[in-house]
Protein backbone atom coordinates (compact mmCIF):
# COMPACT_ATOMS: atom_id res chain seq x y z
CA UNK A 1 0.00 0.00 0.00
CA UNK A 2 1.39 3.41 -0.94
CA UNK A 3 1.83 6.22 1.54
CA UNK A 4 -0.93 8.24 -0.13
CA UNK A 5 -3.35 5.28 0.05
CA UNK A 6 -2.63 4.84 3.74
CA UNK A 7 -3.19 8.56 4.35
CA UNK A 8 -6.41 8.45 2.35
CA UNK A 9 -7.74 5.53 4.39
CA UNK A 10 -6.80 7.36 7.55
CA UNK A 11 -8.78 10.44 6.41
CA UNK A 12 -11.77 8.27 5.52
CA UNK A 13 -11.67 6.59 8.94
CA UNK A 14 -11.61 10.02 10.61
CA UNK A 15 -14.72 10.96 8.58
CA UNK A 16 -16.45 7.73 9.66
CA UNK A 17 -15.68 8.44 13.31
CA UNK A 18 -16.88 12.05 13.04
CA UNK A 19 -20.05 10.94 11.25
CA UNK A 20 -20.94 8.47 14.01
CA UNK A 21 -20.06 10.97 16.76
CA UNK A 22 -22.23 13.66 15.16
CA UNK A 23 -25.34 11.50 15.35
CA UNK A 24 -24.44 10.25 18.83
CA UNK A 25 -24.02 13.84 20.00
CA UNK A 26 -27.37 14.83 18.52
CA UNK A 27 -28.94 11.78 20.19
CA UNK A 28 -30.67 10.61 17.03
CA UNK A 29 -31.19 7.15 18.51
CA UNK A 30 -33.28 5.86 15.65
CA UNK A 31 -30.31 6.31 13.36
CA UNK A 32 -27.95 4.53 15.74
CA UNK A 33 -30.21 1.53 16.34
CA UNK A 34 -29.11 -1.98 15.45
CA UNK A 35 -28.48 -2.96 11.84
CA UNK A 36 -32.03 -4.20 11.21
CA UNK A 37 -33.83 -1.09 12.44
CA UNK A 38 -31.42 1.76 11.74
CA UNK A 39 -32.26 4.46 9.21
CA UNK A 40 -31.41 3.35 5.63
CA UNK A 41 -29.75 6.72 4.95
CA UNK A 42 -27.47 6.36 7.98
CA UNK A 43 -26.63 2.70 7.29
CA UNK A 44 -26.16 3.44 3.61
CA UNK A 45 -23.69 6.27 4.21
CA UNK A 46 -21.68 4.10 6.62
CA UNK A 47 -21.74 1.29 4.08
CA UNK A 48 -20.33 3.57 1.37
CA UNK A 49 -17.74 5.11 3.70
CA UNK A 50 -16.61 1.60 4.64
CA UNK A 51 -16.40 0.70 0.95
CA UNK A 52 -14.20 3.77 0.44
CA UNK A 53 -11.72 2.19 2.87
CA UNK A 54 -11.28 -0.69 0.42
CA UNK A 55 -10.15 1.78 -2.30
CA UNK A 56 -12.02 -0.54 -4.70
CA UNK A 57 -14.40 1.12 -7.19
CA UNK A 58 -16.44 -2.08 -7.56
CA UNK A 59 -17.00 -2.25 -3.79
CA UNK A 60 -18.06 1.40 -3.81
CA UNK A 61 -20.46 0.76 -6.69
CA UNK A 62 -22.08 -2.17 -4.88
CA UNK A 63 -22.42 -0.19 -1.64
CA UNK A 64 -23.99 2.75 -3.49
CA UNK A 65 -26.47 0.44 -5.20
CA UNK A 66 -27.41 -1.14 -1.85
CA UNK A 67 -27.97 2.29 -0.33
CA UNK A 68 -30.15 3.45 -3.22
CA UNK A 69 -32.24 0.27 -3.24
CA UNK A 70 -32.78 0.34 0.53
CA UNK A 71 -33.92 3.95 0.42
CA UNK A 72 -36.19 3.32 -2.56
CA UNK A 73 -37.88 0.62 -0.47
CA UNK A 74 -38.30 3.17 2.32
CA UNK A 75 -39.63 5.69 -0.25
CA UNK A 76 -37.05 8.29 0.63
CA UNK A 77 -36.70 11.09 -1.95
CA UNK A 78 -33.65 11.03 -4.19
CA UNK A 79 -32.55 14.53 -3.16
CA UNK A 80 -32.26 13.49 0.53
CA UNK A 81 -30.27 10.36 -0.28
CA UNK A 82 -27.86 11.97 -2.74
CA UNK A 83 -27.28 15.00 -0.49
CA UNK A 84 -26.34 12.76 2.43
CA UNK A 85 -23.37 11.33 0.55
CA UNK A 86 -22.51 14.47 -1.45
CA UNK A 87 -21.97 16.54 1.69
CA UNK A 88 -19.49 14.02 3.10
CA UNK A 89 -17.73 13.65 -0.26
CA UNK A 90 -17.24 17.40 -0.49
CA UNK A 91 -15.89 17.52 3.06
CA UNK A 92 -13.37 14.77 2.34
CA UNK A 93 -12.26 16.35 -0.93
CA UNK A 94 -11.65 19.67 0.84
CA UNK A 95 -9.49 17.88 3.42
CA UNK A 96 -7.51 15.93 0.85
CA UNK A 97 -6.86 18.97 -1.34
CA UNK A 98 -4.91 20.54 1.51
CA UNK A 99 -2.10 18.13 0.64
CA UNK A 100 -1.73 18.42 -3.18
CA UNK A 101 1.52 16.46 -3.16
CA UNK A 102 -0.26 13.09 -3.06
CA UNK A 103 -2.79 11.25 -5.23
CA UNK A 104 -5.32 11.05 -2.38
CA UNK A 105 -7.75 13.61 -3.82
CA UNK A 106 -7.74 12.02 -7.27
CA UNK A 107 -8.25 8.53 -5.86
CA UNK A 108 -11.08 9.62 -3.61
CA UNK A 109 -12.70 11.75 -6.31
CA UNK A 110 -13.02 8.64 -8.49
CA UNK A 111 -14.64 6.71 -5.62
CA UNK A 112 -16.95 9.55 -4.60
CA UNK A 113 -18.05 10.12 -8.17
CA UNK A 114 -18.72 6.39 -8.57
CA UNK A 115 -20.89 6.35 -5.44
CA UNK A 116 -22.94 9.39 -6.43
CA UNK A 117 -23.34 8.24 -10.04
CA UNK A 118 -24.48 4.77 -9.02
CA UNK A 119 -27.07 6.11 -6.56
CA UNK A 120 -28.36 8.43 -9.30
CA UNK A 121 -28.47 5.62 -11.88
CA UNK A 122 -30.37 3.29 -9.52
CA UNK A 123 -32.93 6.01 -8.75
CA UNK A 124 -33.14 6.91 -12.44
CA UNK A 125 -33.91 3.31 -13.40
CA UNK A 126 -36.60 3.17 -10.74
CA UNK A 127 -38.11 6.45 -11.98
CA UNK A 128 -38.08 5.20 -15.56
CA UNK A 129 -39.98 2.08 -14.51
CA UNK A 130 -42.54 4.24 -12.71
CA UNK A 131 -42.90 6.70 -15.60
CA UNK A 132 -43.41 3.86 -18.07
CA UNK A 133 -46.12 2.36 -15.85
CA UNK A 134 -47.86 5.68 -15.14
CA UNK A 135 -47.69 6.78 -18.77
CA UNK A 136 -49.45 3.56 -19.74
CA UNK A 137 -52.22 4.31 -17.22
CA UNK A 138 -52.53 7.88 -18.55
CA UNK A 139 -52.89 6.63 -22.12
CA UNK A 140 -55.49 4.07 -21.04
CA UNK A 141 -57.49 6.81 -19.31
CA UNK A 142 -57.47 8.98 -22.45
CA UNK A 143 -58.40 6.03 -24.66
CA UNK A 144 -61.43 5.26 -22.49
CA UNK A 145 -62.96 8.67 -23.19
CA UNK A 146 -65.72 8.93 -25.77
CA UNK A 147 -65.32 12.68 -26.30
CA UNK A 148 -61.61 13.41 -26.79
CA UNK A 149 -61.92 16.87 -28.39
CA UNK A 150 -58.45 18.40 -27.83
CA UNK A 151 -57.28 15.42 -25.76
CA UNK A 152 -55.95 13.59 -28.82
CA UNK A 153 -53.09 16.08 -28.47
CA UNK A 154 -52.35 14.84 -24.96
CA UNK A 155 -52.41 11.27 -26.25
CA UNK A 156 -49.87 12.20 -28.96
CA UNK A 157 -47.77 13.98 -26.33
CA UNK A 158 -47.82 10.92 -24.01
CA UNK A 159 -46.57 8.75 -26.86
CA UNK A 160 -43.76 11.29 -27.39
CA UNK A 161 -42.91 11.03 -23.68
CA UNK A 162 -42.91 7.22 -23.98
CA UNK A 163 -40.15 7.49 -26.58
CA UNK A 164 -38.16 9.74 -24.25
CA UNK A 165 -38.32 7.22 -21.38
CA UNK A 166 -37.49 4.37 -23.78
CA UNK A 167 -34.35 6.21 -24.91
CA UNK A 168 -33.29 6.70 -21.28
CA UNK A 169 -34.08 3.10 -20.36
CA UNK A 170 -32.06 1.70 -23.26
CA UNK A 171 -29.43 4.47 -23.00
CA UNK A 172 -29.75 4.83 -26.77
CA UNK A 173 -29.53 8.38 -28.12
CA UNK A 174 -31.07 7.21 -31.40
CA UNK A 175 -34.33 6.37 -29.61
CA UNK A 176 -34.99 9.98 -28.59
CA UNK A 177 -38.26 11.49 -29.87
CA UNK A 178 -38.53 14.55 -32.14
CA UNK A 179 -36.58 17.34 -30.40
CA UNK A 180 -37.66 20.26 -32.60
CA UNK A 181 -40.74 21.73 -30.91
CA UNK A 182 -42.11 22.87 -34.28
CA UNK A 183 -41.92 19.42 -35.89
CA UNK A 184 -43.60 17.14 -33.33
CA UNK A 185 -47.34 16.44 -33.56
CA UNK A 186 -48.30 19.01 -30.90
CA UNK A 187 -45.92 21.60 -32.34
CA UNK A 188 -47.47 21.31 -35.79
CA UNK A 189 -50.94 21.72 -34.24
CA UNK A 190 -49.80 24.89 -32.41
CA UNK A 191 -48.55 26.40 -35.68
CA UNK A 192 -51.67 25.45 -37.66
CA UNK A 193 -54.91 25.56 -35.66
CA UNK A 194 -53.81 26.06 -32.06
CA UNK A 195 -54.63 29.75 -31.83
CA UNK A 196 -58.09 29.15 -33.24
CA UNK A 197 -58.80 26.56 -30.52
CA UNK A 198 -57.15 28.29 -27.53
CA UNK A 199 -58.81 31.68 -27.85
CA UNK A 200 -57.38 33.16 -24.66
CA UNK A 201 -54.02 34.76 -25.59
CA UNK A 202 -52.53 34.26 -22.11
CA UNK A 203 -53.53 30.60 -21.97
CA UNK A 204 -52.17 30.05 -25.49
CA UNK A 205 -48.79 31.60 -24.61
CA UNK A 206 -48.58 29.53 -21.42
CA UNK A 207 -49.27 26.33 -23.34
CA UNK A 208 -46.67 27.22 -26.01
CA UNK A 209 -44.10 27.98 -23.27
CA UNK A 210 -44.77 24.63 -21.57
CA UNK A 211 -44.36 22.79 -24.87
CA UNK A 212 -41.13 24.58 -25.77
CA UNK A 213 -39.74 24.07 -22.25
CA UNK A 214 -40.40 20.35 -22.46
CA UNK A 215 -38.51 20.10 -25.76
CA UNK A 216 -35.66 22.17 -24.31
CA UNK A 217 -35.33 19.62 -21.49
CA UNK A 218 -35.27 16.82 -24.09
CA UNK A 219 -32.46 18.63 -25.93
CA UNK A 220 -30.55 18.92 -22.64
CA UNK A 221 -30.99 15.18 -22.14
CA UNK A 222 -29.44 14.61 -25.58
CA UNK A 223 -26.44 16.75 -24.57
CA UNK A 224 -25.93 14.63 -21.44
CA UNK A 225 -26.12 11.52 -23.65
CA UNK A 226 -23.42 12.99 -25.88
CA UNK A 227 -20.87 13.20 -23.06
CA UNK A 228 -18.31 10.43 -22.78
CA UNK A 229 -19.22 9.99 -19.13
CA UNK A 230 -23.00 10.17 -18.61
CA UNK A 231 -24.03 12.20 -15.55
CA UNK A 232 -26.94 10.18 -14.12
CA UNK A 233 -27.56 12.81 -11.48
CA UNK A 234 -28.28 15.41 -14.18
CA UNK A 235 -30.42 12.91 -16.12
CA UNK A 236 -32.44 12.26 -12.97
CA UNK A 237 -33.13 15.96 -12.49
CA UNK A 238 -33.96 16.48 -16.17
CA UNK A 239 -36.37 13.53 -16.24
CA UNK A 240 -38.28 14.89 -13.23
CA UNK A 241 -38.41 18.32 -14.85
CA UNK A 242 -39.70 16.77 -18.09
CA UNK A 243 -42.50 15.01 -16.24
CA UNK A 244 -43.56 18.23 -14.52
CA UNK A 245 -43.85 19.98 -17.89
CA UNK A 246 -45.62 16.95 -19.35
CA UNK A 247 -48.28 16.84 -16.63
CA UNK A 248 -48.72 20.62 -16.80
CA UNK A 249 -49.45 20.30 -20.52
CA UNK A 250 -51.97 17.57 -19.75
CA UNK A 251 -53.73 19.79 -17.23
CA UNK A 252 -53.92 22.67 -19.71
CA UNK A 253 -55.30 20.44 -22.47
CA UNK A 254 -57.87 18.89 -20.12
CA UNK A 255 -59.11 22.34 -19.05
CA UNK A 256 -59.30 23.49 -22.69
CA UNK A 257 -61.25 20.32 -23.45
CA UNK A 258 -63.72 21.18 -20.67
CA UNK A 259 -64.27 24.68 -22.01
CA UNK A 260 -64.95 23.41 -25.52
CA UNK A 261 -67.40 20.80 -24.21
CA UNK A 262 -69.38 23.39 -22.26
CA UNK A 263 -69.66 25.73 -25.23
CA UNK A 264 -72.06 23.31 -26.95
CA UNK A 265 -73.56 21.44 -23.97
CA UNK A 266 -77.27 21.74 -23.15
CA UNK A 267 -78.18 24.25 -20.43
CA UNK A 268 -81.02 24.63 -17.95
CA UNK A 269 -83.20 27.45 -19.40
CA UNK A 270 -83.86 29.11 -16.02
CA UNK A 271 -80.38 29.17 -14.48
CA UNK A 272 -78.07 28.80 -17.49
CA UNK A 273 -76.29 25.95 -15.74
CA UNK A 274 -75.60 22.56 -17.30
CA UNK A 275 -78.42 20.03 -17.27
CA UNK A 276 -78.30 17.20 -14.74
CA UNK A 277 -78.50 14.60 -17.53
CA UNK A 278 -74.90 15.49 -18.44
CA UNK A 279 -73.58 14.63 -14.98
CA UNK A 280 -72.61 10.96 -15.60
CA UNK A 281 -70.65 11.94 -18.72
CA UNK A 282 -68.95 14.88 -16.98
CA UNK A 283 -68.05 12.82 -13.91
CA UNK A 284 -66.58 9.89 -15.85
CA UNK A 285 -64.61 12.24 -18.11
CA UNK A 286 -63.19 14.23 -15.19
CA UNK A 287 -62.34 11.02 -13.34
CA UNK A 288 -60.34 9.67 -16.29
CA UNK A 289 -58.68 13.06 -16.84
CA UNK A 290 -57.82 13.26 -13.15
CA UNK A 291 -56.10 9.92 -13.46
CA UNK A 292 -54.34 10.95 -16.68
CA UNK A 293 -52.88 14.19 -15.29
CA UNK A 294 -52.49 12.91 -11.71
CA UNK A 295 -54.50 15.74 -10.18
CA UNK A 296 -57.41 15.57 -7.74
CA UNK A 297 -60.75 17.18 -8.51
CA UNK A 298 -63.53 18.30 -6.19
CA UNK A 299 -67.30 18.17 -5.85
CA UNK A 300 -69.30 20.93 -4.18
CA UNK A 301 -73.00 20.52 -3.49
CA UNK A 302 -74.87 23.77 -2.78
CA UNK A 303 -78.37 24.19 -1.39
CA UNK A 304 -80.16 27.51 -0.94
CA UNK A 305 -81.26 27.94 2.66
CA UNK A 306 -84.97 28.40 3.47
CA UNK A 307 -85.91 28.47 -0.20
CA UNK A 308 -89.35 26.98 0.44
CA UNK A 309 -90.10 29.98 2.64
CA UNK A 310 -89.17 32.35 -0.24
CA UNK A 311 -91.64 30.56 -2.52
CA UNK A 312 -94.36 30.46 0.15
CA UNK A 313 -94.07 34.12 1.15
CA UNK A 314 -93.10 35.80 -2.15
CA UNK A 315 -94.35 33.34 -4.76
CA UNK A 316 -92.68 31.16 -7.37
CA UNK A 317 -91.91 34.03 -9.73
CA UNK A 318 -89.80 35.65 -7.03
CA UNK A 319 -88.33 32.25 -6.21
CA UNK A 320 -87.25 31.87 -9.84
CA UNK A 321 -85.60 35.30 -9.71
CA UNK A 322 -83.65 34.21 -6.62
CA UNK A 323 -82.47 31.10 -8.47
CA UNK A 324 -81.42 33.16 -11.48
CA UNK A 325 -79.50 35.75 -9.45
CA UNK A 326 -77.82 33.08 -7.34
CA UNK A 327 -76.90 31.00 -10.41
CA UNK A 328 -75.43 34.02 -12.19
CA UNK A 329 -73.31 34.80 -9.13
CA UNK A 330 -71.91 31.24 -9.19
CA UNK A 331 -71.25 31.20 -12.94
CA UNK A 332 -69.51 34.58 -12.82
CA UNK A 333 -67.12 33.37 -10.12
CA UNK A 334 -65.99 30.03 -11.57
CA UNK A 335 -63.25 29.25 -14.06
CA UNK A 336 -64.40 28.56 -17.59
CA UNK A 337 -63.21 24.98 -17.14
CA UNK A 338 -65.32 24.40 -13.98
CA UNK A 339 -68.70 22.69 -14.27
CA UNK A 340 -71.87 24.12 -12.70
CA UNK A 341 -74.89 21.80 -12.84
CA UNK A 342 -78.44 22.39 -11.69
CA UNK A 343 -78.83 19.28 -9.58
CA UNK A 344 -82.33 19.85 -8.20
CA UNK A 345 -84.86 22.63 -7.60
CA UNK A 346 -82.64 24.86 -5.46
CA UNK A 347 -79.65 22.51 -5.35
CA UNK A 348 -76.52 22.87 -7.45
CA UNK A 349 -73.47 20.70 -8.03
CA UNK A 350 -70.05 22.06 -8.97
CA UNK A 351 -67.18 19.98 -10.36
CA UNK A 352 -63.79 21.69 -10.08
CA UNK A 353 -61.09 19.96 -12.19
CA UNK A 354 -57.44 19.86 -11.06
CA UNK A 355 -58.35 21.25 -7.65
CA UNK A 356 -57.27 20.22 -4.15
CA UNK A 357 -59.67 20.21 -1.23
CA UNK A 358 -58.37 23.34 0.49
CA UNK A 359 -58.83 25.37 -2.70
CA UNK A 360 -62.34 24.00 -3.21
CA UNK A 361 -63.23 24.96 0.37
CA UNK A 362 -61.91 28.48 -0.26
CA UNK A 363 -64.02 28.71 -3.40
CA UNK A 364 -67.11 27.55 -1.51
CA UNK A 365 -66.46 30.14 1.21
CA UNK A 366 -66.12 32.84 -1.42
CA UNK A 367 -69.47 31.90 -2.97
CA UNK A 368 -71.11 31.69 0.45
CA UNK A 369 -70.03 35.23 1.33
CA UNK A 370 -70.99 36.61 -2.08
CA UNK A 371 -74.52 35.22 -1.68
CA UNK A 372 -75.05 37.59 1.27
CA UNK A 373 -74.81 40.58 -1.04
CA UNK A 374 -77.48 39.43 -3.47
CA UNK A 375 -80.57 41.61 -3.59
CA UNK A 376 -83.43 40.42 -5.75
CA UNK A 377 -85.91 43.22 -5.00
CA UNK A 378 -86.78 45.48 -2.11
CA UNK A 379 -89.74 43.32 -1.04
CA UNK A 380 -87.41 40.40 -0.32
CA UNK A 381 -85.90 41.45 2.97
CA UNK A 382 -84.55 38.03 3.94
CA UNK A 383 -80.84 37.56 3.40
CA UNK A 384 -80.05 34.97 0.70
CA UNK A 385 -77.78 32.28 2.13
CA UNK A 386 -76.66 28.82 1.08
CA UNK A 387 -75.02 25.76 2.60
CA UNK A 388 -72.10 23.92 0.98
CA UNK A 389 -70.77 20.36 1.14
CA UNK A 390 -67.29 19.75 -0.29
CA UNK A 391 -65.36 16.57 -1.03
CA UNK A 392 -62.14 15.76 -2.88
CA UNK A 393 -61.76 12.93 -5.40
CA UNK A 394 -58.45 11.22 -6.02
CA UNK A 395 -58.77 8.93 -9.04
CA UNK A 396 -57.20 5.61 -8.10
CA UNK A 397 -55.89 3.30 -10.81
CA UNK A 398 -58.18 0.43 -9.82
CA UNK A 399 -61.42 2.46 -9.72
CA UNK A 400 -63.92 2.46 -12.56
CA UNK A 401 -65.82 5.76 -13.03
CA UNK A 402 -69.27 4.20 -13.23
CA UNK A 403 -72.57 5.52 -11.92
CA UNK A 404 -72.17 3.64 -8.62
CA UNK A 405 -68.86 5.37 -7.91
CA UNK A 406 -70.31 8.73 -8.93
CA UNK A 407 -73.25 8.32 -6.54
CA UNK A 408 -70.87 7.33 -3.73
CA UNK A 409 -68.90 10.55 -4.08
CA UNK A 410 -72.04 12.66 -4.41
CA UNK A 411 -73.32 11.01 -1.22
CA UNK A 412 -70.11 12.04 0.57
CA UNK A 413 -70.60 15.65 -0.54
CA UNK A 414 -74.28 15.43 0.38
CA UNK A 415 -73.36 14.26 3.89
CA UNK A 416 -71.15 17.31 4.23
CA UNK A 417 -74.07 19.47 3.08
CA UNK A 418 -76.31 17.86 5.70
CA UNK A 419 -73.75 18.71 8.40
CA UNK A 420 -73.65 22.34 7.23
CA UNK A 421 -77.46 22.48 7.49
CA UNK A 422 -77.47 20.75 10.86
CA UNK A 423 -74.97 23.22 12.29
CA UNK A 424 -77.14 26.21 11.49
CA UNK A 425 -76.96 26.63 7.69
CA UNK A 426 -74.99 29.31 5.80
CA UNK A 427 -71.83 27.22 6.22
CA UNK A 428 -69.23 25.23 4.31
CA UNK A 429 -68.56 21.71 5.56
CA UNK A 430 -65.86 19.19 4.76
CA UNK A 431 -64.75 16.45 7.12
CA UNK A 432 -61.80 15.56 4.89
CA UNK A 433 -58.36 16.46 6.12
CA UNK A 434 -57.32 19.69 4.44
CA UNK A 435 -53.59 19.58 3.58
CA UNK A 436 -51.45 22.57 4.43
Amino acid sequence: MSISDAQLKESIQVTINEYEQTYAKEQLHVLLADKDTACPVYNGVLDILTAYLSLDLQEVKLAATRMAEHNLTSQRPYVIVINSIQSLNRKLIETLLKDPSTQMAATFFAMGNTAESNIAQTYLNNELDNFTKFNKLRLQSINRLNDTNTLYLYEAHLKWFDKLTLALTSMDINQLPELNHHKCFVGKWILSEGKGVIMDETVFKEFVNLHESLHLVAKQIKLVFSDNSIDFHVLMLLLNKAELFSLAMGVELSLINNIRFQSTASKDPLTGMLNRQLLPHIFSTQFELSRAVEKSFCLIIIDLDNFKQVNDVHGHVEGDRVLQVFSNMILNNLRESDFAIRYGGEEFLLILPSTRLKHAVKQAEKLRKLSHGLQVQHTLKEKITASFGVTEIKAEAEDSPNETLMKAYIKKADQELYLAKDRGKDQVSSLNTIPE
